[in-house]
């Protein structure tokens, strides 16, 4: 049932963009490199003070407070001074004082001189702009007005990662999705909201239905309210009243498990389940059992799962197929999109991507 029609048409544009994968490490000399295609590449010969990563970009503060961003194939000084910065995909938000800027794809703008708390996702940047009282979004080269206010404003909670729920004056209910915004409608009770991307997943009280808002509607996917709910990239995967597991995806209701899952983890269009204590993965095609135990430690990411395995060492489930990344026992890991590293020792590391494995 269509509940909402958009006032507001603009068209879309995806927020991925064609980049080079980067995954930053400190080498056992202390220098930063990043591993990109099966090589690495030298970032930094110092070790930075403060480094934060997505798949597209590294933003670091080198050892004489000077703010960088790597993309990849060059290091740009952004400023010689930040109070803090934030990053998405492949953008970048940071403070200097009041002043909030942000970088995205090499490009940079001032977005307020009268800064506040900001909220940094995929491709958006949330922020207040105390001039006017104003909650805004930078999406997309734009920069929208989401609401004003008398008093400092209410700033919005749930912030996805080319979305944004938000409450306006007169408890007046809002989504913003890729640029649109929907009304939802006047509702006096809590609203829990999970964005994602294209999507926004609410149990609705007023209509007490759990819907989904898309960038120009919003609809009722069950008629009544579910028992939990959660958004990724274009799938939104919910348990009903018994806890069976859905995914709502291209209109379509798709049933994941009617075993009572006891618990799931949505990564944009990966989703990982406890069935009776066996791991589940859906990959926005297929369902798979990737393990008959509950790992102790996993990583849900671009595509990939990756976990520790029942002997110590870590494995992967990579394209419907699980595989062992290192038999280390216990070696710490982590993820990056479609990356696994592996610290062997200090200042060494294995890398896993696209089924090859690389010892840096």
């Amino acid at each position: 049932m269509k509940k909402i029609t958009s006032f507001l048409t603009v068209f879309f544009v995806s927020f991925l963009t064609i980049a080079q994968d980067v995954f930053p490490y400190i080498d056992n000399i202390g220098y930063m490199r990043s591993f990109q295609h099966g090589r690495n590449v030298q970032v930094e010969y110092l070790r930075p003070n403060h480094v934060e990563f997505s798949e597209k970009i590294i933003a670091f503060i080198d050892n004489k407070n000077d703010f960088f961003i790597f993309d990849g194939q060059k290091k740009e000084l952004i400023s010689n001074m930040v109070n803090g910065y934030q990053i998405g995909y492949n953008i970048c938000a940071w403070n200097t004082g009041p002043i909030v800027s942000v970088w995205d794809s090499g490009k940079k703008q001032t977005l307020t001189h009268f800064g506040g708390t900001y909220m940094v996702s995929d491709s958006l940047v949330v922020f207040e702009d105390l001039r006017d009282n104003a909650i805004r979004a930078y999406y997309n080269d734009s920069i929208y007005d989401l609401f004003y206010s008398v008093e400092r404003p209410m700033f919005p909670q749930a912030v996805g990662s080319n979305s944004v729920a938000f409450v306006g004056n007169g408890n007046v209910h809002f989504t913003f999705i890729s640029g649109q915004i929907v009304e939802v409608g006047v509702i006096n009770d809590p609203v829990r909201y999970e964005p994602g991307a294209n999507k926004i997943a609410f149990n609705d009280p007023f209509h007490q239905s759990f819907a989904v808002a898309h960038k120009d509607e919003v609809v009722d996917v069950e008629s009544i309210m579910v028992h939990d709910y959660k958004a990724g990239w274009d799938i939104v995967v919910y348990r009903d009243l018994n806890k069976n597991l859905f995914c709502y995806k291209d209109g379509e209701i798709k049933e994941l498990s009617n075993f009572s899952a006891r618990w799931f983890e949505v990564f944009r269009d990966m989703v990982v389940w406890n069935e009776a204590g066996v791991f589940f993965c859906y990959n926005g095609v297929q369902v798979y059992e990737i393990a008959n135990y509950i790992p102790e430690e996993y990583y849900i990411r671009d595509g990939i799962v990756a976990f520790r395995n029942l002997n110590g060492g870590v494995s992967v489930f990579d394209r419907g197929e699980v595989k062992i990344v290192s038999n280390l026992q216990n070696a710490p890991f982590t993820v990056n999109g479609r990356s696994v590293r592996v610290q062997v020792n200090r200042g060494n590391f294995l890398f896993y991507k696209d089924g090859e494995t690389h010892s840096l």
